[in-house]
């Protein structure tokens, strides 16, 4: 078996005697991974194979160098790696871990819109949710283990959840946390502040982008509509808005959530009044779509919010 010393001279004899060339052959075989890739083929590389792979081989060197000297590369996020292609040796470009999970993070940021929600929500976990207290913390987290569950298993018959109950109790906490975890299974989700979406829908009017808008909305795979009943009702956001996303998600079995300080009772009775009167039937054809695609879940407990 020829050593790398005489494998080095053999290819300089076949490649030329220039001198640059000859220095190059040299720094190449003298390059730790060149060394390591070639013992470890020993029995596959041959002194042809290393003749036809200089290229390749000084590509990769350099590619290597620049890496360790804190340098992107030619191909920022991915590192060269050596490997046999039929007679000769090549170099492909893998991806970094770095870049894999900037990649995963993008992916994840495509997946869900959460920005109306405050930071804590944003980065809300389920592990962090704080089950001690309360046996209905305890029992509102089953309720949303049991939904990742029957979700995974058959995405159109999972029910949703209503989650009602006072101020600070962690609802909107809870449903961001849920949101972060259907993310990292690669469900999308929305998650909107039903105040904040509700003045904001009121701007597409002339902008002209209303239907775009609701259409984005109404198809997402999840839907949280978070605080409802404490947005200023009228009869347009009421018919044209929230009926028209649930209608389509009803139709759809699309899973939808909300939270709300209103039980579902309540909510009606919020609905129905607006600056035209009472509409009794409007409310409760909503309220029928609300009982279709969620289950209410009353959510008591003290105002975390105001813990030192």
């Amino acid at each position: 078996m020829q050593t790398m010393r005489q494998i080095m001279t053999d290819v300089i004899k076949r490649v030329g005697h220039g001198a640059l060339l000859e220095e190059t052959v040299k720094e190449i075989f003298a390059f730790d991974a060149v060394q390591e890739f070639i013992e470890q083929h020993q029995e596959e590389v041959s002194q042809e194979m290393i003749t036809n792979s200089i290229s390749k081989l000084n590509e990769f060197m350099l590619e290597v160098k620049a890496m360790r000297s804190g340098k992107p590369g030619q191909n920022p996020g991915f590192t060269p790696k050596l490997f046999i292609n039929i007679n000769y040796i090549d170099i492909t470009y893998v991806p970094t871990q770095e870049f894999l999970d900037y990649t995963e993070k993008r992916k994840r940021r495509a997946l869900l819109d959460n920005r109306m929600m405050s930071a804590d929500v944003r980065r809300a976990r389920l592990s962090d949710f704080d089950m001690a207290g309360s046996p209905a913390r305890q029992t509102l987290m089953t309720e949303v283990i049991k939904f990742i569950e029957a979700y995974q298993e058959n995405p159109l018959a999972a029910k949703g959840l209503y989650i009602s109950g006072p101020f600070g109790v962690g609802k909107t906490f809870l449903l961001g946390a849920l949101a972060n975890e259907l993310v990292r299974k690669n469900v999308a989700v929305t998650m909107l502040h039903y105040p904040t979406f509700s003045a904001e829908i009121k701007n597409t009017i002339s902008q002209n982008t209303t239907h775009e808008t609701l259409n984005t909305i109404k198809k997402v795979p999840v839907l949280m509509l978070d605080d409802i009943g404490a947005e200023a009702n009228s009869a347009w956001l009421r018919d044209e808005v929230l009926t028209v996303i649930l209608e389509y998600r009803m139709k759809e079995s699309l899973a939808t959530f909300f939270t709300s300080n209103f039980n579902l009772r309540e909510l009606e009775s919020h609905l129905a009044q607006t600056r035209d009167g009472v509409e009794a039937v409007k409310a409760g054809r909503i309220m029928e779509r609300v009982h279709f695609l969620a289950k209410e879940i009353h959510f008591d407990g003290a105002n975390r919010r105001h813990k030192a």
